[in-house]
């Protein structure tokens, strides 16, 4: 892991330890079962496809530090031969500060695009696009496709990978317009879409008529992100459409934010819409600690927002590790320490298995000169460690700071 851990014991005896929050969560949650080098870089195979009939290439890859045992949200990327290293580098920078839960991304390479991706023309051409993929591709359609990711991709990622049963969609260009339609069409499928410059397909009769589908209230809540470079065209009027629809129609249960990037070109565009665009998808699984919060809220409100998320959304949500952390120092300035420690004491009653919070309830005693307290945690966040088999590296730092906590008593 490359820790120096000279520092994290100064650290220790300086009494500075809100500072080093990432530090220590690396220390102690890295040291357990990690997903190899090949996933972590991009582990790259082959499924089978009998729906389609063909071998599907697949990339796999898991940002560093995530255990094994570590359920992941699943992003879905098309065009994975383009696009792969852009989006798995911001993915591991937006894991690494915070910003996204932690999350794998699952590459499809494309291997016929309009087959996969364009829409099936029903009846008569409405649009001279329409008219022209009807000539050049007389069989696309996604049915098949959508089949393939539900009945073969799926099952085989949630086989081999935890996973929570969440997932979101990346596509670009033709592939923003199978994100649309999948949004439209297949709702069971995704929660999130990010769309990205997708080409304006669709007449104004099916741009409304798709626009009210999304009104429908027993759709479960879904987040979109959309975007158009500075393309112009289809690519701007046909986003425009649909989100003027979208306005007059309400949908029930989708949020959705538009972002235009004038300046950048079709291809450029991707970066931004990807980096702005997860963040907007998963931010509100981030919990906002505001000023009066800190100063008059106890980690209930944290738990009741988490608890109403986890309705939502149908699966338990977990309070991220670095909320409580970030929560109880914000009460300790606002001199709320008896707030503080009960919300480490939540952190620990949460993350029983986790030595950081046992450390981290200690931390909050010793705060409060309860020597004799903070010593019992750091011994139990010792005892925790050897149970687990961390490295030894983990329990000689944790023993340093229970014979340095027996010190004071």
């Amino acid at each position: 892991m490359g820790i120096d851990w000279f520092l994290v014991v100064i650290c220790f005896t300086q009494g500075i330890f809100m500072r080093f929050i990432i530090l220590i969560l690396f220390i102690f949650t890295a040291e357990l079962s990690a997903y190899s080098s090949d996933e972590i870089i991009g582990k790259k195979l082959i499924v089978h496809s009998e729906i389609i009939g063909e071998d599907r290439p697949i990339s796999i890859y898991i940002p560093a530090g995530i255990k094994k045992d570590e359920s992941l949200y699943v992003i879905y990327l098309l065009d994975s031969q383009h696009h792969f290293h852009t989006v798995t580098g911001i993915v591991q920078s937006l894991v690494d500060y915070k910003q996204i839960p932690q999350a794998m991304v699952v590459g499809i390479e494309t291997t016929n695009r309009p087959r996969d991706y364009l829409p099936k023309v029903n009846g008569e051409p409405k649009t001279k696009f329409q008219a022209f993929a009807l000539s050049k591709w007389p069989d696309s359609g996604q049915e098949k496709f959508m089949k393939f990711l539900k009945q073969e991709l799926f099952p085989f990622i949630e086989k081999n990978y935890a996973t929570y049963p969440h997932r979101t969609l990346i596509g670009h260009s033709n592939g923003g317009t199978l994100a649309l339609s999948a949004m439209y069409e297949y709702p069971e499928l995704f929660n999130n879409y990010l769309a990205i410059s997708a080409n304006g397909w669709w007449s104004s009769d099916e741009v409304a008529e798709n626009s009210l589908k999304l009104t429908d209230e027993t759709r479960a809540s879904e987040r979109l992100f959309i975007s158009v470079a500075g393309e112009g065209g289809r690519f701007y009027t046909g986003t425009l459409a649909l989100l003027s629809n979208m306005e007059k129609n309400k949908p029930s249960n989708l949020a959705w934010q538009f972002k235009h990037y004038p300046e950048r070109s079709h291809m450029s565009g991707i970066l931004p819409a990807v980096s702005e665009g997860l963040e907007y998808l998963y931010d509100h699984l981030n919990f906002r600690i505001t000023p009066q919060l800190a100063k008059y809220a106890k980690i209930s409100v944290i738990k009741n927002y988490y608890s109403e998320l986890s309705k939502q959304s149908g699966f338990n949500i977990p309070i991220p590790i670095n909320t409580y952390i970030a929560f109880a120092e914000q009460q300790q300035i606002n001199e709320r320490n008896e707030a503080a420690l009960n919300t480490l004491i939540q952190f620990t009653v949460d993350y029983p298995d986790l030595p950081y919070a046992h450390m981290s309830l200690a931390q909050g005693y010793t705060k409060s000169a309860m020597f004799k307290k903070a010593y019992e945690n750091f011994k139990l966040a010792l005892n925790v460690a050897k149970r687990l088999k961390l490295e030894e590296n983990t329990i000689d730092a944790l023993q340093d700071m229970v014979n340095s906590a027996q010190a004071k008593l």
